[in-house]
C-alpha cells in the first residue's frame, strides 16, 4: 500500500517542504518588488543586476535543498520507497499550488 502507516509522514513532510518553498518564493517577490520602490532608481544597473544574480542563485540553492535535501538523504539510507513518496508528494503539491496560482489569475481577470 503507497500511504501506510510507514509513508504517511513522508507525504506530510513533502507538504511542509512545497509550503516553505512557496513562502520562500512569496518573500523573494515581495523583497524584489519593495527594492525597487526603496531606492526610487537611484541604485545602478550593475549593482541591480548583480544582487538580482545573487539572490537567483540563493533562491536555486534553497529550493533545490528544500526539494531534494531529505529524498537524497533517505535514499542513501536505503529508504527508497519513503524517499520517492516524499520527493513526488513535493512536486505534486507544488504542481496544485502553481495550479491553485494560475487558476486565480485566470479568474480574477
Amino acid at each position: 500500500m503507497l500511504f501506510s502507516k510507514n509513508y504517511r509522514q513522508p507525504f506530510w513532510h513533502g507538504f511542509f517542504h512545497a509550503m516553505l518553498i512557496i513562502l520562500y518564493v512569496l518573500f523573494l517577490a515581495v523583497f524584489a518588488r519593495q527594492l525597487e520602490f526603496l531606492y526610487n532608481n537611484e541604485i545602478e544597473v550593475l549593482i541591480r543586476y548583480t544582487f538580482g544574480i545573487f539572490l537567483g542563485v540563493l533562491s536555486v540553492g534553497v529550493c533545490g535543498w528544500l526539494l531534494f535535501y531529505e529524498p537524497l538523504k533517505r535514499l542513501f539510507h536505503h529508504q527508497f520507497k519513503a524517499a520517492t513518496v516524499m520527493l513526488l508528494s513535493t512536486l505534486g503539491w507544488l504542481f496544485i499550488f502553481m495550479l491553485i496560482f494560475i487558476f486565480g489569475l485566470v479568474f480574477s481577470m
